[in-house]
Order: C-alpha cells, then structure tokens, then sequence
C-alpha cells in the first residue's frame, strides 16, 4: 500500500483525536495548581501578558508574520466568548477539548479554510494565490500549535499540519524550498533552506526562534529583508522545540547549530565564508554563544531580546515569567513547571557571563543586540553588555516606538547590519 499523500494527511490527522481525551496545553508542563500570572499586565518586547490568558498574546508579530489582523482578532474573540469549560476559570484560552471556542481548534479552523483555497487554487493553475493562501494556513496551524509544547496531543497534530502547509506554499519560492537534514548522533537536524537563486554559492543567515517559537515563522523575515540582499535563509528550532524536540535544552544549547554550521560547508548553494545567525530570545543566546565558539566561521550575528544573564540568575527577575513561559522552558528542560524553584537553578547555566563568554570576554564576531528598554528577560544593560561583548558589537534599545515601527526598525537593522557584514 502506498503511503498516504501530505494533503490526504493534513485532512485526516485531527479526525484522530477523541474530543474529550487529551490534556488542555495549560496543564502540559506542571503537575500542580494554575501556574501563577503577574496581577498586572507585562508588555514584551514580542507581545502583552495578561492575567486573562495562560498564552502570551503576539498580535503585532503574528501580522507581522502573515496573519490577517480582521482574521486574528475575531478569532480571539470566538474563543474569548466561549461558553466552553476551562481548565483555569481566569484563563479564557484554556477550553478543554477539541471543541469550539479551543485554542487550537479555533485557530486549526481558519487554518484548514485557507489551506482549501490553497488546494483550489493549485487546481486552477494560479501559483501566487496558491503560495499566499499555503503560507496563511501554515501561519495559522503554527498559531494553533503555540507554545508547541512537548505531549501536547493537538498541538502537536498542528504542527504537522503547518510543515505540511509550508512545504507546499514553497513549492512557489522562487527557488523551490529545500529541506536539508544534517546527520547529528545518530539522528537527523532538520532546517528549511530557503534560497533566492541557485546559479552560485549565496551567503547564508541561520534563524532561530524562542523556546515557543517553530523553525516556519520566519518567511517573511526572509522575504522582506533576506531575500532582496541576495542572502539565504536556513531556519533551525531550538532543541527541545518542533522538529528537535527530541533533543533536550541543556547547557550546550548551541550544540545543533554548530553541527549545522560544520555541515554547511558541503553544501553546494551555500557560500560557507559568509555565514551569520539571527535569533529572536534564546535563539539570540544560542547565536551569542555560536559567534564565540565558532569564531572563523561566523561573519556576523543578530540576537533580538535574548535572555542572557540577570533573567536566568535573579530568581525575582526570573519570578516574573508569565505562565506560558514558564511552561515552555520546563517543557524544553523535561522538568516540571510546578517546581519553579528548581526550574530556576537549572537554567542558571544558560547565563553567558556565568559560562565565561559575553560579560567576561570579547568575541571578534560583529554582534547586532536589539532589545527594548522595559523588557525583564534583556534588560537594557544586557542588551549593551552582548554588543559590547564584541569587538565591532552595536546595541539597539527600542523605547516608546508603537510595536509597528518597533518591528519596522527592527528589520531595517538586520538588514543593514547583514549588508555590511556581508560585504553586500
């Protein structure tokens, strides 16, 4: 018997779940009570916490990602409005169930009307609409996956369903988009290598996200500022998080990342004395620590509000992460978001300045650190402290801009800082 096709998958994998019989996301990683949120409100470089939702809300950067904001916001409120019952009464994204008014039944919803409008206009022959509705659909199953913790039943059908979407939107690219698996311990790392042509050898940006974020978020950080510079794109989850869930986050966070980068050297599209990296959070710390280790291959680095030292060794400052975040850093270290004071101590070995790198030595690695003034997890003395851990390093701290502009001048920074580096 043949193996059943992508597009037959994606519509047969939910059919598979009994409503009633899976565990709700909020109680994935903790054995205990709700995990505690701020009273107040907490405004992140990348979204809003609220004690109203277990899940950081992203409006600004899922638009800036693709989602529709008319789409995003009424699908916010069906789940706001659902009658539905809650894990957390306090919490409205925590309907149980696949059901209405389910995070990721609500957003897998959307998702599954744009991947049929894609399908459609695959038969029709219209490539553009194709592409445009395949990355839509992707964007939202990724949404419906977020956080995309480990043992999460339906987010996890989810981001099947999004790699799928992804793969056939970039059939359109205009060089079809490669997946490159890079052998690793007896296992495979898996990257989506996206390239604006394939006449020569391009210079190439790896990009990693958060510890909620998948390695399929980043097109439009590809299109919009990589792909007009003539740079390629290769993004990489972080371990513990979707296609390297199946290696744990441990003090050698960057331990993938620098197989890759040794692998790339074989790889025939790719210019290997033009690399870089750009990571949004811990990706970022990932990158900072690559520019150190890897100091003859790296040509340039970005990190965008990674944490790097107080987050992970003040326990008031670490006391502060919003109940999603808590349960995504347990969930990559396979411990338990209960016991917050261990989650606590075993992170410490992720501070830099503790591992003897930024803070402690300079790198020869021109470092781009981006941040915002107000933000707990990279305060603006980190955010100064990684550029000036770099012997051409440059600190960006973003203050009152609307979240827009913010994003806007963000990209316009990247860019520039690629370009130079790159010798564009």
């Amino acid at each position: 018997m043949s193996a059943p096709s992508d597009k037959n998958l994606s519509e047969t994998l939910f059919n598979k779940v009994q409503p009633y019989k899976i565990r709700e996301t909020s109680t994935i990683s903790s054995s205990g009570n709700p995990l505690p949120c701020e009273p107040q409100e907490q405004f992140l470089i990348d979204g809003l916490c609220t004690p109203s939702w277990f899940r950081v809300l992203r409006r600004a950067f899922w638009i800036w990602q693709g989602a529709e904001p008319i789409e995003l916001e009424e699908t916010l409120a069906r789940i706001a409005t659902s009658d539905g019952e809650r894990t957390n009464p306090q919490q409205i994204d925590t309907v149980q169930g696949f059901i209405p008014g389910n995070w990721c039944y609500e957003w897998s919803q959307v998702a599954g009307e744009h991947n049929r409008k894609a399908k459609a206009a695959d038969d029709a022959g219209e490539p553009w609409i194709a592409k445009k509705e395949y990355f839509l659909a992707a964007r939202y199953y990724s949404i419906a996956s977020y956080p995309h913790l480990k043992g999460d039943e339906l987010a996890e059908q989810a981001q099947v369903q999004a790699n799928i979407a992804y793969r056939e939107g970039g059939r359109y690219l205009p060089v079809p988009l490669k997946e490159l698996k890079v052998p690793f311990r007896g296992k495979e790392i898996k990257g989506y290598l996206h390239l604006p042509h394939d006449d020569h050898p391009v210079p190439l940006v790896m990009v990693t996200g958060a510890i909620d974020s998948l390695q399929l978020d980043f097109i439009r950080l590809y299109e919009r500022v990589l792909a007009p510079l003539g740079i390629g794109m290769l993004s990489l989850d972080l371990p513990g998080c979707g296609y390297s869930s199946h290696w744990p986050l441990v003090e050698d966070s960057s331990r993938l990342h620098q197989a890759v980068l040794q692998y790339l050297k074989d790889v025939p599209w790719v210019d290997d004395q033009r690399v870089g990296m750009v990571g949004f959070r811990l990706g970022g710390n990932v990158a900072v620590r690559l520019s150190y280790l890897e100091q003859l291959r790296m040509k340039a680095v970005v990190c965008v509000g990674p944490g790097m030292h107080n987050y992970f060794t003040d326990p008031a400052i670490f006391e502060l992460s919003p109940p999603m975040m808590r349960a995504s850093l347990a969930n990559r270290l396979n411990m338990d978001a209960s016991n917050w004071g261990a989650v606590q101590q075993s992170c410490q070995v992720f501070s830099l300045k503790r591992q003897g790198l930024a803070g402690v030595s300079k790198t020869r690695v021109p470092i781009l650190s981006i941040g915002h003034r107000r933000d707990f997890i990279c305060p603006e003395a980190d955010i100064r402290m990684l550029a000036s851990s770099s012997l051409s390093g440059k600190a960006v701290v973003l203050d009152k801009e609307p979240v827009k502009e913010q994003m806007n001048r963000m990209l316009s920074e990247i860019g520039e800082w690629l370009r130079l580096h790159f010798n564009l």
